[in-house]
C-alpha cells in the first residue's frame, strides 16, 4: 500500500500506473477534520480515482489525519462515536475501501480513547471493508508521549493491520542521520512482534520515499524532500554520494555556489553553502525489504507514493 497526499487526478493516476501493478491498496487524503473533531472530507476526495483504482482491482482506504495537531485529535477522540459513524457513510457514499486511522501527536494521555475509536471502526465498518492504522516506530519501547498513545497490541485485535511507521529516526531540527538506519527499523519491528506481541501477518513496515536535507554551516535543518528531488539535486550540483554500510542508508553531499542556479524546495530556497542529504535508494529500499521477509510481515507500504525514484 501506499499513501498519496499531493497531486492532480491525472498525476495521481499515472504514479499508481508506474508502480506496475505492485499496489494493492493506495490511501489517499481524503478524510480530514473540522474543529469539533467531526469529519471534513478534502477536496481531493475524486470519484474519478476511485473508479480508477477500481478497474486496477486495488482498494482506495482514504486516511484520517489530524496532521500532528494534538488538540484536534483529541476533539477527534472525544467525538469518536459520531465521527466512527460519519466515516461509515462515507465510505458507503463515495464506494470506499475502508479507512486507515493516522491520528499522531496525542499522548499516553489518550491511549484508552484512541483505541476505542478503532474499536468502533472495527464494529461499524462493514467486513468486506478494511480498518487500518498508523503507528509510530517504537524502537526504545517509549511508554510516555506520542509514542505511548498507541496500544499496539490492543489496536491489533481491532485492526486488519498495523502500519508501522518505519521512518524519521531523524527529523526536522534534529541532527543530520539517516531517515530510516536498518538497525532502528529492525528494533522497531521487534518491539512490535517480541515485546508488544502483535502478530507479524498484520504488520504491514512502512517505507520512505523522501528524505532529509542539512546545511553544515546552519544549527538547524533536517528539511523534508522527495527521494527524486535528491537525484536531480545530485546531477545539478555535481553532487557525491556515499553509502553508509552500517545503517544501509545512502548519503549524499553537494556544494552550491554563488554562481548557480537556485533551488526552491516546499517553498524553502537552498542558499550558496554545502548540504548534507540522507534519503533512500534502491540499495536502502531492498534491505528493508528483506525484514519483511525475515520476520514474515504482512508486506510494506509507503509514504508517500509520487516522492519516490522512478527507480524505485
Amino acid at each position: 500500500m501506499s499513501y498519496i497526499f499531493t497531486g492532480t487526478t491525472t498525476s495521481r493516476i499515472a504514479a499508481v500506473d508506474r508502480t506496475k501493478g505492485a499496489l494493492n491498496v493506495v490511501a489517499p487524503s481524503y478524510f480530514n477534520l473540522n474543529a469539533d473533531g467531526s469529519l471534513r472530507l478534502s477536496q481531493m476526495l475524486d470519484q474519478t480515482f476511485v473508479q480508477s483504482m477500481h478497474d486496477r482491482g486495488i482498494k482506495v482506504v482514504p486516511f484520517l489525519s489530524n496532521h500532528w495537531d494534538r488538540a484536534l485529535g483529541r476533539k477527534a477522540l472525544a467525538n469518536r462515536e459520531q465521527l466512527t459513524d460519519q466515516i461509515v457513510e462515507a465510505i458507503d457514499n463515495y464506494h470506499l475501501d475502508g479507512v486507515n486511522v493516522d491520528i499522531e501527536n496525542v499522548t499516553d494521555e489518550d491511549r484508552d480513547a484512541y483505541t476505542d475509536l478503532v474499536r468502533l471502526l472495527s464494529e461499524k465498518v462493514p467486513d468486506d471493508k478494511e480498518v487500518s492504522v498508523a503507528v509510530a516506530a517504537n524502537p526504545n519501547q517509549q511508554k510516555q508521549g506520542w509514542h505511548g498513545s498507541y496500544d499496539n497490541q490492543e489496536l491489533a485485535t481491532y485492526a486488519d493491520y498495523l502500519l508501522l511507521m518505519a521512518y524519521d529516526e531523524s527529523y526536522e531540527g534534529g541532527p543530520a542521520g539517516p531517515v530510516a538506519s536498518i538497525d532502528w527499523v529492525e528494533r522497531s519491528i521487534k518491539t512490535m512482534v517480541e515485546i508488544e506481541g502483535v502478530p507479524s501477518e498484520k504488520i504491514v513496515l512502512g517505507l520512505p520515499f523522501f528524505g532529509r536535507y542539512w546545511k553544515t554551516s546552519e544549527s538547524t535543518g533536517g528539511y523534508g524532500i522527495s527521494n527524486h528531488r535528491v537525484e536531480a539535486l545530485i546531477d545539478k550540483y555535481d553532487g557525491r554520494v556515499t553509502f553508509d554500510e552500517q545503517a544501509q542508508s545512502p548519503k549524499a553531499t553537494f556544494t552550491i555556489k554563488e554562481s548557480d542556479p537556485t533551488t526552491v524546495i516546499s517553498g524553502r530556497t537552498l542558499t550558496p553553502g554545502t548540504y548534507e542529504v540522507w534519503y533512500e535508494n534502491n540499495r536502502s529500499i531492498h534491505a528493508k525489504i528483506d525484514l519483511v521477509h525475515k520476520y514474515n510481515l504482512k508486506g510494506t507500504g509507503s509514504w508517500s507514493l509520487g516522492q519516490e525514484s522512478p527507480s524505485i
